[in-house]
């Protein structure tokens, strides 16, 4: 069975058929990809820029090339320079299209910023909507590639492939560009919840067999990951912060979430307070399906009332990688300052999770911060909080689930490849935000926020 799997493999990519894709065969629908159409010119491609003195000099490279026997070279010694090359193709609307190009830098300032692989969805004259190719590999010998699936907007009957360097001095090397019907893109759901539940005490025993019981119901509903409070092993029942066995990794409330992580299958995220030898912090620690702790992360923005109790800062924001996807997660007061979810989701986070005590501005005012920080980042957002609204947030700032009821489970089932358009201001028609977000912030220039 393994030799039939590794040879079906083969033939998927040496005859180019789709799996799922009607048997049809892979088609680059770009003209001179590899730029040896002509010895001079890039034929088929149309060489502009915004202002035409500002353009870098473009032309055919038969030195530096990634495969055959040339590549197309932007070169410019002005750092306000932009320049394309640019190449029309028909395409059929809601069509799902693979779009991948390799390119190299030499001497330029960002990657990022300054190489740009842009498509526009076109019915006529009218542009409907684009996107930012904004996965990029590095291979080697200096070579990234940049590849991504994308599906075109409803009504367009062309597509503009744009390849650009702009706004630096250097060169950038381009070749083998692809244009190609694919698959969709298909959905990834989960079953996500969270609780909203204040354990009442008054001992640390009868906090875990209620939280015990919590997660039971969320097993029961086909949970595959869940968010458990902050600190809740010691709520209301005076222990707080303190140095108790509780408060620890090896703990009772530890071995509980362990156990149940382990019955269920599921991950659990949950809040608590960890004293490792004289050291304590406010921690999140992610339990395996396995039952085995596979991450932690440490509260990084302490309030005054744990950092006269004791407690110490994290210096780092770590995503997790799941059998489902990448989390992140971030811990109450974090969730206040946008840097840290912008941070999880540069690297990578797909769904940010937040163990939450409270927000006494009321629970309109927790909902906001919830759904700024989901739609700030194109990322879904689940909290569990004592003091307002248990919340699950989609992408596009939409309340999945909420309660302010104890004793309430909230679960949804989330596609992690739910990545909608949306008409932005400054962008004709329709953008997929993680793309954009990405390409149009001026990171470079953000460098103050680390002051």
């Amino acid at each position: 069975m393994k030799k039939r799997l590794i040879y079906l493999t083969v033939m998927f990519f040496v005859t180019g058929i789709i799996p799922g894709f009607k048997n049809a065969k892979a088609e680059n629908l770009v003209s001179n990809p590899g730029f040896e159409a002509s010895p001079v010119n890039p034929d088929s491609w149309k060489i502009t820029g915004p202002v035409e003195a500002m353009q870098p000099r473009t032309a055919i490279d038969n030195k530096i090339f990634f495969s055959g026997s040339a590549g197309l070279k932007m070169e410019s010694s002005n750092p306000n320079c932009h320049g394309r090359a640019v190449q029309s193709i028909e395409i059929s609307g809601d069509q799902t299209y693979l779009v991948s190009a390799r390119f190299k830098t030499g001497n330029i300032s960002s990657v990022h910023k300054n190489v740009l692989i842009r498509v526009k969805w076109l019915k006529g004259k009218e542009q409907l909507g684009y996107n930012y190719i904004y996965i990029i590999d590095s291979e080697t010998e200096g070579w990234f590639h940049a590849s991504e699936r994308i599906k075109a907007v409803t009504g367009a009957t062309t597509a503009e492939l744009s390849l650009e360097f702009r706004w630096s001095t250097g060169t950038v090397w381009w070749d083998d560009i692809s244009f190609e019907p694919c698959p969709e893109v298909p959905p990834r759901k989960i079953r996500v919840g969270t609780f909203y539940f204040r354990p009442p005490g008054p001992t640390v025993e009868k906090n875990i067999a209620l939280m015990s019981e919590m997660i039971d119901k969320a097993g029961t509903a086909g949970c595959k990951i869940i968010c458990l409070p902050e600190g809740w092993p010691t709520c209301n029942t005076g222990l707080g912060m303190q140095k108790t066995e509780s408060n620890t990794l090896e703990g009772s409330a530890s071995v509980m979430m362990s156990e149940k992580a382990k019955e269920y299958g599921m991950y659990i995220v949950s809040g608590l307070y960890s004293w490792v030898g004289d050291t304590l912090k406010n921690v999140a620690v992610l339990y395996g399906r396995t039952g085995k702790i596979e991450g932690i992360y440490e509260k990084v923005q302490l309030p005054d009332s744990e950092a006269e109790a004791g407690a110490v800062p994290g210096n780092a924001f770590p995503v997790f990688t799941t059998d489902y996807g990448k989390i992140g997660i971030l811990i109450c007061w974090d969730s206040f300052f946008p840097e840290v979810a912008r941070i999880l989701a540069i690297n990578g986070a797909e769904i940010l999770f937040c163990p939450v005590w409270g927000d006494v501005r009321g629970p309109e005012s927790w909902k906001l911060t919830a759904r700024s920080r989901a739609i700030d980042n194109g990322v879904f957002f689940v909290t569990n909080i004592y003091n307002g609204h248990s919340l699950i947030v989609n992408p596009a700032g939409d309340v999945l689930q909420e309660s302010g009821i104890q004793g309430t489970l909230l679960t949804a089932e989330i596609d992690l490849n739910y990545n909608p358009p949306w008409n932005w201001i400054g962008n004709a028609g329709l953008g997929i935000w993680k793309s954009v977000w990405r390409k149009d912030r001026r990171s470079d220039l953000f460098n103050v926020l680390g002051e």
